[in-house]
């Protein structure tokens, strides 16, 4: 036996003591903001299947506030063209929701793919993409649906897509809601038969002027997701020709030990071809999502 400082006791040598720490528990969003306010240090806690992880790395909370009790952070509704999601959203009750599956079908089944059965009862989507971890898929997911993180219920709203910025890291805040756009969604679609080494998602929007807006997002557990893009005419959807633009966009820090900069332009150029190719059938009315 030995005695852990900062008051923790006697534990055993094989275990693991926390310090004290306060903990909060607020039933409404409002009171979770004044709580996250009051103590702009404070860890927040979804789930808390992250948070084990981030306390095993050496996190140390002085404030930690629990939101398991703000129901109203678990509504999902579809309103005037947009998808919101709230950020305590498990990702079973996400992929499993009526509003999802009806809205972005091939969201609802992407979503179903990802994590284990004990993490996907527990995990939360804000707390998938709060952690910034890049083996968490729905950074990918949702950044390719070119989702809005909304904090402190509308006060600060920032791109999914940039969560690797500084910006959004130095965030401070309660995240209250994530959107989608829904009005000009014409696919989506996920291939993660790669993964770990690549994964990518893939959103196809039309543009104001008819023209459509290819957006992927392309990564793996070993780099952070980068942000491709094309806009082309309807009749120039070649998923040959497209994908291996999307792809080219890769810039060569995307390498790592599994692979060079040119082994993920072409796993992501083979990826996003499928994903083409099953958009393209769409389109023409031979398949649906």
């Amino acid at each position: 036996m030995r005695t852990q400082a900062l008051g923790a006791g006697l534990v055993a040598q094989s275990q693991f003591a926390m310090a004290p720490f306060r903990l909060h528990r607020p039933t409404t969003i409002e009171d979770a903001r004044a709580i996250v306010s009051e103590h702009p240090d404070a860890v927040i806690a979804a789930g808390c299947s992250d948070l084990v992880a981030q306390i095993r790395e050496g996190c140390a909370p002085q404030a930690l506030v629990s939101l398991q009790k703000v129901d109203a952070l678990r509504a999902i509704r579809h309103e005037a063209g947009v998808l919101h999601i709230g950020p305590m959203v498990t990702h079973y009750a996400g992929s499993t929701d009526e509003t999802v599956g009806n809205t972005i079908p091939n969201l609802a089944a992407a979503w179903a793919s990802i994590a284990t059965v004990r993490i996907r009862y527990t995990a939360t989507v804000g707390g998938n993409l709060m952690a910034r971890r890049y083996r968490y898929e729905m950074p990918l997911l949702l950044g390719a649906l070119g989702a809005d993180l909304v904090f402190d219920a509308g006060a600060t709203t920032r791109p999914v897509a940039s969560l690797w910025a500084d910006s959004v890291s130095a965030q401070r805040g309660l995240l209250t809601d994530i959107t989608v756009r829904t009005d000009d969604l014409v696919w989506f679609g996920y291939e993660r038969s790669m993964r770990p080494t690549a994964t990518v998602a893939l959103a196809v929007r039309r543009n104001p002027d008819g023209t459509l807006q290819v957006r992927a997002q392309a990564g793996s557990e070993y780099r952070h997701g980068f942000a491709l893009t094309a806009d082309i005419c309807v009749g120039d959807l070649d998923p040959l020709e497209v994908s291996a633009q999307l792809a080219q966009q890769l810039p060569d820090d995307c390498a790592d030990y599994t692979g060079s900069a040119e082994y993920r332009r072409h796993l992501v150029r083979v990826l996003t071809r499928r994903l083409l190719t099953a958009a393209c059938a769409q389109l023409k009315g031979t398949k649906t999502t």
